[in-house]
């Protein structure tokens, strides 16, 4: 594989409350096209495998598995396109629809970040890695497969530049292969293939010998150092307690190493992912089946171990006459903000753009009114690139409709925030009606699930997105599910 370091270039109604959702969509990948730019994702979980799983094995989660940011980060959402010569660039886009959890009219600012990498000039820088396994009991069957699968698939993507470690962990933790360059990728295959499961799950030590090893490494020039550990997530020896592997992931990240945490048969739990999500470097996937493995190893390796951008600071002021409600997709932001003050702790590069979504409500209610190229939102983004030169980037968007809009009116300026809404609504769905189910309000569920359900069939009639079709029967079969309750 060649290499070479990243390039430098480097929603009106006449309601008393009126809900405006502002949905900021973080590019995550390039646009189909070899020789466009590409874009980018912030870390943390970039699916809701588990949750779908469970759905689509006739049962109901919790609502608490389904994630904004890991159902945003399965799409590829078009961003506003403009001109861009950084790292990073900010675009944005606007639209009015409806929001299906209490089905009152929304504005929409739709703000997305590009890149000025062309897909056809990106290439990886090479790493150095600690491929940490969890081959425990728990493990048996489908989970260890699936591990030795997905390390097969990434042993694919390697070559002499790139160093490794494999540990692997049950009661105690072992080097099995390396460190070494990858010289020879049938010897490392065969020590994968060599993988069983028996034992407690030490999860504790199988990451501090990891680390250790990456750290005895050679430091080199260009050279991204990351953990990788795949495992079901269930300690049971060692210390077990969240705060110790936070102080120990914390710890490493601090010290310049990246985490990709794989989770394989069962979730990690959402406190775990969004301690993943703020580390510097971390992201989160979850192995649910043969086809995500085969997606994040031969589509998406090269992205995940790629941070372009360290430290963002995106600030989105409140329009006059509005209240900051919530922010979906980004599990760090805390309610209570007068301004939307996002800190992003990575950007990494994608092959999906997904999406962060800000909720606002209007002070005093009233009647939504724009007038054509008057401004919506300003959009300010400070970010420290991955060579440590720090940058900053504002955008505005403004109105392009033609006149008031009323209730039950739908205006889009871009079909990237058309599908970006109709996510947000599928997400509503989803989460709510996992948590009506759970609550025992099984009509409220049914009834938020197909009010989710006909909007993006709806949007999907203009759209036709494939993607969009698969969550459309996503919410079908947990219709289904809740009925047979």
């Amino acid at each position: 594989m060649q290499r070479s370091p990243l390039p430098h270039h480097t929603v009106r109604g006449t309601r008393n409350v009126l809900l405006l959702l502002a949905a900021l969509v973080l590019l995550a990948g390039c646009d189909g096209s070899l020789s466009g730019p590409m874009g980018a994702s912030v870390g943390g979980a970039k699916d809701i495998g588990y949750a779908r799983q469970i759905i689509e094995r006739g049962g109901v989660p919790d609502s608490s598995y389904i994630v904004a940011e890991g159902l945003y980060s399965e799409h590829d959402i078009a961003t506003p396109t403009g001109d861009c010569t950084t790292t990073l660039c900010v675009a944005l886009g606007s639209g009015y629809a409806q929001a299906v959890d209490d089905g009152r009219d929304a504005l929409f600012v739709h703000l997305g970040m590009t890149s000025s990498i062309p897909a056809s000039q990106f290439r990886r820088r090479p790493q150095q890695l600690a491929l940490v396994i969890d081959h425990s009991g728990s493990m048996q069957g489908e989970r260890i497969d699936a591990v030795r699968e997905a390390l097969r698939r990434l042993t694919d993507k390697l070559d002499e530049e790139d160093e490794v470690v494999l540990v692997q962990f049950d009661d105690d933790a072992q080097v099995v292969w390396g460190p070494s360059r990858v010289t020879d990728r049938a010897s490392l295959k065969r020590a994968i293939d060599k993988l069983q499961a028996d034992g407690g799950t030490n999860i504790e030590g199988g990451m501090k010998l990891g680390y250790e090893r990456l750290e005895g490494m050679a430091q080199r020039a260009n050279v991204n150092r990351r953990l990788m550990l795949f495992t079901d997530a269930r300690p049971n020896i060692g210390a077990t307690d969240q705060n110790s592997f936070e102080a120990l992931t914390q710890r490493y990240a601090d010290r310049g190493i990246g985490l990709s945490a794989f989770g394989v048969g069962t979730d990690f739990g959402q406190n775990l992912i969004y301690h993943i999500s703020k580390l510097r470097g971390g992201n989160f996937f979850f192995l649910q089946n043969g086809d995500r493995i085969r997606e994040v190893f031969d589509k998406e390796f090269d992205y995940l171990v790629t941070p372009i951008a360290y430290d963002l600071h995106l600030r989105v002021p409140t329009p006059p006459g509005l209240r900051l409600q919530s922010v979906y997709g980004l599990p760090t932001w805390k309610p209570g903000d007068v301004d939307a003050v996002l800190d992003i702790p990575t950007v990494f590069l994608s092959s999906n753009r997904g999406a962060i979504v800000l909720r606002y409500e209007q002070v005093g209610g009233g009647t939504f009114s724009y007038n054509p190229g008057e401004e919506l939102a300003t959009g300010t983004l400070e970010y420290e690139g991955h060579d440590g030169t720090p940058s900053t980037d504002t955008r505005r968007v403004v109105y392009g409709g033609a006149g008031t809009l009323g209730t039950g009116s739908t205006y889009y300026s871009h079909q990237g925030t058309r599908l970006a809404v109709a996510l947000t609504n599928v997400y509503f769905g989803l989460r709510l009606g996992c948590a009506y189910a759970q609550q025992g309000r099984k009509q409220d569920a049914l009834d938020v699930i197909d009010r989710a359900r006909r909007f993006a069939a709806t949007e999907n009639a203009v759209l036709n997105d494939a993607g969009l079709v698969q969550e459309i029967a996503l919410l079908d079969k947990l219709a289904v599910n809740v009925m047979a309750q």
